[in-house]
């Protein structure tokens, strides 16, 4: 579905307040000039006005530490607590359009063949409003891999400022209709707009499907090895990724009582692929390297038909090493 409305800033603050009372709202919140995704209480705290957070919304989806279970034993036989329900509905509030992209990346890696429980509840319970970018900086490469700024993708709600502190509104699921209907009248109908002047300019860096072809054929080019001498493995990367899916799972506690736990991992860590035997299938950085560009545009396209990388340029703000994901795609495209 989509229809089209418009709302006045003054407008959305009044929607923000109908909307907080009911739900828990995340947001971008400024914090020591950067920008973080926070629990938000008043609209004032949101930051409108960004480029990108240093780390994405994912973890509203797959935490960093994620509780799958805890156990007790009692008489000799062990008893099995599943985590609370969710009692609120999550709503992001002012998301990029990458990052809404990401979230169908999500759903889709833990929910096609094995419905795993935890995020399927927080999925059911999550809702997305986007705000198309403005601005965008070096780093911004959405273009190359199939979307743009004002991209709905993965959006329940898409704001786009137009105009005289005016937002064009997108309602793209039902779940967007589900959020206008806290206070419809603070929506004025209208009709679909050309958003390509009201947002960032983002030039296309590389040819995605050309990219794609040339990866798939190159595994023992010596480009891997070149290209990753300044990687650290330190996995900055894929924690700031929105996309990074690495997990590890971990029993905390004793024989008696714990929790089994699971953990955000990278595959940029030496022991992410050491087995029990200490045989490791990539013991040096370049394999890992590989690994990690070839999952992003092959293997991901390959199990679940979607690129694995939105184009939001967080590995390469916070790379410490300045590695920069869209010239290695560059140097294998034109292999």
């Amino acid at each position: 579905m989509n229809n089209y409305k418009l709302i006045t800033k003054q407008n959305l603050h009044s929607f923000f307040d109908a909307l907080q009372p009911k739900n828990t709202i995340i947001a971008p919140k400024e914090i020591n000039k950067k920008y973080y995704f926070k629990p938000v209480d008043k609209f004032e705290d949101i930051a409108l006005d960004y480029i990108q957070t240093v780390l994405s919304a994912k973890s509203v989806l797959f935490p960093r530490s994620d509780t799958l279970f805890n156990y007790h034993r009692a008489d000799g036989d062990y008893n099995i607590d599943e985590p609370s329900p969710i009692e609120k509905n999550t709503i992001v509030f002012g998301m990029k359009p990458c990052d809404a992209s990401s979230f169908v990346y999500l759903s889709n890696f833990f929910l096609k063949d094995y419905q795993d429980k935890n995020i399927k509840e927080r999925l059911e319970k999550l809702y997305i409003i986007s705000l198309s970018c403005k601005e965008a900086d070096n780093a911004c490469f959405c273009t190359s891999v199939g979307s743009n700024p004002a991209s709905t993708k993965g959006s329940d709600l898409n704001l786009t400022l137009i105009e005289n502190d005016t937002y064009y509104v997108e309602v793209v699921t039902e779940k967007g209709q589900e959020l206008i209907n806290y206070s419809a009248d603070l929506f004025q109908d209208t009709k679909e707009i050309d958003k390509s002047k009201y947002i960032a300019n983002v030039p296309q860096k590389f040819d995605v499907e050309q990219a794609k072809q040339n990866i798939d054929s190159i595994f023992e080019s010596p480009l891997w090895v070149k290209d990753s001498l300044a990687c650290l493995g330190c996995g900055i990367c894929a924690y700031a990724c929105p996309t990074c899916t690495c997990f590890d799972i971990q029993d905390i506690g004793s024989q008696f009582n714990g929790s089994r736990v699971r953990n955000w991992d990278s595959c940029a860590f030496d022991l992410f692929t050491k087995h029990a035997s200490g045989h490791n299938p990539r013991p040096v950085q370049s394999q890992r390297w590989r690994n990690r560009i070839k999952h992003k545009f092959e293997y991901s396209v390959e199990n679940l038909g979607l690129i694995s990388c939105v184009g939001c340029g967080r590995c390469i703000r916070s790379c410490p090493t300045s590695m920069n994901i869209v010239k290695t795609v560059q140097i294998f495209q034109g292999v």
